[in-house]
């Protein structure tokens, strides 16, 4: 598997303010890839928005207790789904982000909501309990 660069992994750093995207911790930090790159199968280098910061547990436990949480805020991305087109929630300041590169657009509950809807369709959503 393709690692993000030490300059990318930087700037994801700096986007997510060196914090946990879930907990907010700022050690063990971690790049978590919110697409499945597949038992080191991919040769692509990750791009930034490809990539949130999270802590090692936290890292850990998007692959099993956590996964709905992760997939229901876009921490990780359903492998088949544009990790551009699904946007993705910071807890600490309460926002709705698109990311762009190394920054972060903040958008609207309903613009995330809409966004979401689009790819995975409303009533996948609904299912996580985030309804418009």
């Amino acid at each position: 598997m393709a690692a993000i660069s030490q300059v990318d992994r930087q700037q994801m750093y700096a986007r997510d303010v060196h914090r946990c995207i879930r907990c907010s911790a700022e050690q063990l930090l971690t790049c978590q890839h919110r697409a499945a790159v597949g038992m080191g199968g991919s040769k692509v280098q990750p791009r930034v928005l490809e990539c949130v910061t999270a802590c090692l547990e936290c890292n850990m436990r998007f692959e099993s207790d956590l996964q709905g949480e992760a997939l229901r805020f876009g921490w990780k991305v359903r492998r088949w789904a544009n990790a551009a087109a699904v946007p993705v929630f910071y807890p600490l300041e309460g926002i709705w982000c698109v990311l762009i590169n190394d920054t972060r657009r903040p958008i609207t509950e309903a613009e995330a909501v809409a966004m979401m809807h689009a790819v995975y369709g409303q009533e996948q959503y609904e299912k996580w309990g985030l309804a418009a």
